[in-house]
């Protein structure tokens, strides 16, 4: 194998795993606005929160997947990304919240 292969190879496990941590981290940062804000919600935003809490279980079950990699270009890779990406601009409505981090922005 090739130095600059082996250096790409590297590369992207840093980077999923970089991206693995900020999910993580983002499940946790929205499980807790969801929590704070069920408490003084009313009804449309309780509707609106369940369906991020939705989507929300759904993305933290896929991500934690044993085949998650296994192929970056399936409907599986897409379904996460696409969770992500939207939960990321659910997140964005907290970016003033003092624990929101830059690398939630979609």
């Amino acid at each position: 194998m090739a130095d600059g292969e082996t250096a790409l190879k590297f590369q992207l496990i840093v980077e999923d795993e970089a991206a693995l941590d900020r999910d993580r981290a983002l499940v946790a940062f929205l499980k807790a606005r969801i929590a704070e804000r069920a408490k003084v919600a009313e009804e449309e935003e309780e509707r609106l929160l369940a369906g991020v809490n939705r989507s929300l279980l759904e993305f933290e079950e896929k991500f934690e997947h044993p085949h998650r990699d296994d192929d970056r270009r399936s409907f599986f890779a897409g379904q996460i990304q696409a969770l992500g990406w939207s939960l990321r601009c659910a997140a964005a409505a907290f970016s003033a919240h003092p624990d929101f981090r830059e690398d939630f922005r979609p």
